[in-house]
């Protein structure tokens, strides 16, 4: 078996969990951020935890938004993250599905359920998994992150868990991205006791 790795991780979950949802393009490729989301990802000591974004975004793939759209978002996203001295790692998503167009429709293992996202940024990163935590909205991201064997916290906001895609419980549910961050460093802070 292979060696765990050795760095902490928070994965986030982008629509519902750290940007609100959005309604057109211009939503979109202006990205705005929840309440509490920023002052969220600033409590996290980026010398204990590495911070990434593992995120599914099928309407690239469904052609709702070219992906010139995602480019652009993501590209926002970070400059905001730069301008508030948030160091979040990197940015995983998958743009692929089953039921896309063109190029865009395919089965891919980065696709939550399923835990390449995962898997990449802990090869990638040095990342110990089982110590790292998947902050989610969907059942999706809930089911990848348990297979990924990382503690689950679901949030209230976006789809609350309320898709029913998959039947899964995550391990804590809280009331919004703030909150769980706030339990993750009392957890951790638990453990040094």
């Amino acid at each position: 078996m292979a060696k765990a790795g050795t760095r902490q991780a928070v994965f986030f979950e982008l629509h519902g969990v750290l940007l609100k949802p959005w309604t057109t393009r211009e939503d979109y490729v202006q990205p705005s951020l929840m309440d509490g989301a920023l002052e969220a990802l600033q409590r996290l000591d980026p010398d204990q935890m590495d911070l990434f974004v593992a995120s599914n975004q099928c309407e690239v793939a469904m052609g709702t938004l070219r992906e010139r759209d995602f480019r652009k978002m993501q590209d926002a996203l970070l400059e905001i993250f730069r301008e508030h001295r948030i160091p979040i790692r990197k940015i995983y998503t998958c743009l692929y599905h089953p039921k896309g167009k063109g190029k865009w429709k395919k089965e891919s293992v980065f696709r939550k359920p399923n835990i390449g996202m995962f898997k990449m940024a802990e090869h990638e990163f040095d990342l110990n998994l089982r110590r790292s935590w998947a902050i989610c909205e969907s059942t999706s991201d809930i089911l990848a992150g348990s297979r990924a064997g990382l503690g689950t916290i679901l949030l209230r906001t976006g789809q609350a868990g309320q898709d029913k895609t998959y039947d899964v419980q995550a391990h804590f549910t809280v009331d919004d991205v703030y909150a769980a961050t706030d339990h993750i460093a009392q957890y951790e802070a638990s453990m040094l006791r």
